[in-house]
């Protein structure tokens, strides 16, 4: 009995050091990440009616709620067109989702509330959904376009689009691929299932990380470069290996089957290819050429992308929209239009894209047929800023008065003024770092943001582990007496009491540090 209870010990204590790894690579950011989608037999995945997941990252917080019908759109009880409305679908991947910015920044909803406040009578659609290439989004239209009645279909195709054309699989998923006349490939989508449950862990994602074998299969290592990099980014060469080729027919071939949906459902199809940062700014593009691809400026184009996917649109008839001059505009005039480390748009980059589609869609393409032009002149949008929360308020006030309380039991002798301020100086310290901290992180770039806050942990640990000194050997003796003794009931117990007071300790030994031990309680 006693081996069992010794046994019992060592797995509680191994639990304890698990959770609390896990804790920590969460706090860290290293949590892993939610998905909103699901299985779809049709198109590989889709998004998950009703779900709902957060994104947090050091450059943005995006909630994402999916209504009933699979959409990141408002509450709709039916996919059918009011009655008297004019819809504009909007088909793409995460830029058309909003990957990496609230609804009331992205661009399709900063257009649809445009066009209401000039009293239009148009409805906008939001079928972006995370991944998505050009034959998915055409599978898509033709599955569920009927349904939802567009009078127009904005395609946002994105660089990377053209690659996974030609694939039949993205990360788990199998997916519909069509040939270069637009016909698609005859076969049955293979439902991967859900993920085991280790991968919804942080410890399970890093142990996935560092042992599983890197698969190649997606890479390559371009002529004059030294750098194996994604296939993907091979459309930036000028000489483009022969697997973006067979690619770039393929997209072709699903840009015709969908302006043939389109045409079935009576829709007018407008492609707005969406550029790549370094198509917009020449010092990433250095910065990415150099330290990513390991190519000069003159062995790859950032623009070659969008340049064939307006010249596949071209060749077949359809319209399009090339807004690489708005979005050059916004930065030069000094917005940056892209993340920092994410290569997604950020909020004044959906506030120049949707600027331009406003203007272009009525000026350069006029969609609107005349009893759905602007009757009034409307607002233009603006980046909204987040809420901010007043819940560290509350969290101050609850603490203030409970740790007041405390004080005022054990220090009794103490004059009656006291108490509160030494208590409310202590609070003040530890919410300035860590209002402060997080203030501070927000304003430099993701990148240095995420270092300095590693930095930091590991600083502060090494200086707990300092303090401590000798006394880690006492602690790890009080751990392997519970342990022989098989007290294992207890190990939840002795671990917190330790932890707090060796905090305690090291916080009771330097009055410049105590502020930031409290933080971590």
């Amino acid at each position: 009995m006693r081996a069992l209870n010794v046994l019992l010990s060592i797995a509680v204590s191994l639990l304890l050091c698990a959770l609390t790894l896990e804790g920590g690579l969460r706090v860290i950011g290293m949590a892993p990440a939610k998905t909103i989608n699901r299985f779809d037999p049709a198109t590989g995945w889709s998004k998950r009616p009703g779900a709902t997941a957060r994104k947090s990252t050091r450059e943005y917080d995006v909630t994402f709620r999916i209504n009933d019908l699979g959409l990141r759109d408002d509450t709709m009880e039916s996919p059918a067109k009011p009655a008297g409305a004019f819809r504009v679908l909007c088909l793409g991947d995460s830029f058309t989702l909003g990957y990496t910015v609230e609804r009331a920044n992205l661009f399709v909803d900063q257009l649809e509330r445009w066009w209401k406040s000039e009293n239009r009578r148009v409805n906008v659609i939001n079928a972006g959904t995370e991944g998505y290439s050009t034959d998915q989004q055409a599978v898509w239209l033709a599955e569920h376009g009927a349904a939802f009645e567009p009078d127009v279909v904005l395609l946002f195709p994105y660089d990377n689009d053209i690659y996974w054309n030609g694939q039949q699989a993205y990360g788990r998923f199998e997916k519909p691929r069509f040939d270069a006349s637009g016909k698609p490939e005859e076969r049955e989508l293979t439902d991967p299932g859900e993920r085991g449950w280790l991968r919804a862990t942080a410890i399970g994602n890093l142990a996935a990380k560092a042992f599983e074998p890197r698969d190649d299969t997606h890479r390559f290592r371009p002529e004059g470069s030294e750098r194996t990099v994604e296939r993907e980014f091979a459309v930036v060469l000028d000489q483009p290996p022969g697997f973006i080729t067979d690619a770039t027919a393929r997209t072709g071939g699903a840009l015709r089957y969908l302006a043939a949906q389109c045409q079935e459902l009576g829709a007018r199809l407008v492609v707005v290819p969406l550029p790549s940062h370094s198509a917009i700014s020449p010092a990433h593009a250095e910065r990415f050429g150099r330290t990513y691809l390991g190519l000069e400026p003159d062995e790859w184009n950032p623009d070659l992308p969008v340049d064939t996917i307006l010249e596949l649109c071209r060749a077949q008839g359809i319209e399009t929209l090339d807004c690489r001059a708005a979005l050059r505009a916004a930065s030069e005039a000094g917005e940056q239009v892209y993340f920092d480390v994410d290569w997604h748009l950020n909020e004044a980059g959906n506030l120049a894209l949707a600027g331009f589609l406003h203007d272009a869609l009525d000026a350069d393409v006029a969609v609107f047929p005349p009893e759905h032009r602007a009757m009034d002149t409307g607002v233009a949008p603006t980046i909204v800023p987040p809420t901010p929360s007043r819940t560290w308020l509350k969290v101050f006030g609850v603490l203030w008065v409970l740790l007041t309380a405390l004080y005022f039991g054990t220090y009794s002798d103490e004059p009656i003024w006291q108490p509160p301020l030494k208590v409310l100086a202590m609070l003040a310290a530890v919410f300035c770092i860590v209002l402060g901290g997080e203030a501070l992180l927000a304003r430099l770039p993701a990148s240095l943001s995420q270092f300095l806050l590693l930095v930091f942990v590991v600083g502060l640990g090494t200086f707990i582990l300092y303090k401590l000194g000798r006394r880690i050997g006492t602690i790890l003796e009080l751990f392997k007496a519970f342990t022989l003794r098989g007290h294992w009931y207890l190990m939840p117990l002795v671990a917190v009491l330790l932890t707090i007071g060796s905090l305690l300790v090291v916080a009771a030994s330097s009055p410049l540090v105590a502020p930031f031990i409290y933080t971590l309680f």
